[in-house]
C-alpha cells in the first residue's frame, strides 16, 4: 500500500474547506455524512443570495453555487439557451441546468490529482467562491429577465456582457 493509499484525502480536503471558512470567519453549515458542506452568500442581483455547496471527494473539491429560484417549465428552454450562450467563452467553471425541476447553479471543480494528491489551498477555494458568486452577478438579473419571458436569452447575454 502506497503512502497515498493510507491517506484521508477525502478528509485533507474537507480540512481545506474548513480552513478556508475559518480565515474567511464564513458562518457555514459544516460537512455531513454525504461530504458536503455549505454557506450562503448575498449576490447583487434580484434574488439576492446563492448558497454554496462544497462537496469533497477523494481526488476533488467540487464547489456548486445554487440560486434561490427555478426556471419555470414553459421557460425552461429559453432559461437553457441564455445559460449556454452565458457559458460560451466562460474559463473558470460553468452554468448547469436541471431540466426536471428548474434548478440553476454554478459549477466550479478543483481537482487534487490522484497518484500526487494536493489538497485545495485557501487561495483556490477563495478564488473558485470569487469567480462563481461574481458570474452569478453578471449574469443574474438578465438571468431573471429571460425567466419572466422580459427578454429573449441572446438579447439578455448581450445586455450581462456589454461592459466587457
Amino acid at each position: 500500500m502506497s503512502d497515498l493509499e493510507k491517506r484521508d484525502t477525502t478528509a485533507e480536503i474537507r480540512a481545506a474547506v474548513e480552513n478556508f471558512f475559518d480565515v474567511d470567519s464564513v458562518k457555514h453549515e459544516p460537512f455531513d455524512e454525504r461530504n458536503v458542506a455549505s454557506a450562503i452568500y448575498s449576490v447583487d442581483a434580484k434574488f439576492g443570495h446563492a448558497t454554496v455547496f462544497f462537496r469533497a471527494y477523494k481526488d476533488k473539491l467540487i464547489i456548486t453555487m445554487v440560486i434561490p429560484i427555478k426556471a419555470d417549465e414553459s421557460e425552461r428552454s429559453k432559461v437553457a439557451e441564455f445559460l449556454m450562450r452565458a457559458n460560451y467563452g466562460l474559463r473558470v467553471g460553468g452554468f448547469d441546468f436541471d431540466f426536471d425541476d428548474g434548478e440553476i447553479s454554478y459549477r466550479i471543480s478543483l481537482y487534487c490529482g490522484e497518484d500526487e494528491f494536493i489538497p485545495p489551498t485557501y487561495e483556490q477555494i477563495d478564488f473558485a467562491v470569487v469567480v462563481g458568486l461574481l458570474m452569478i452577478e453578471k449574469y443574474g438579473n438578465a438571468l431573471v429577465k429571460v425567466m419572466f419571458g422580459l427578454i429573449e436569452p441572446e438579447d439578455a447575454v448581450e445586455s450581462a456582457e456589454e461592459n466587457d
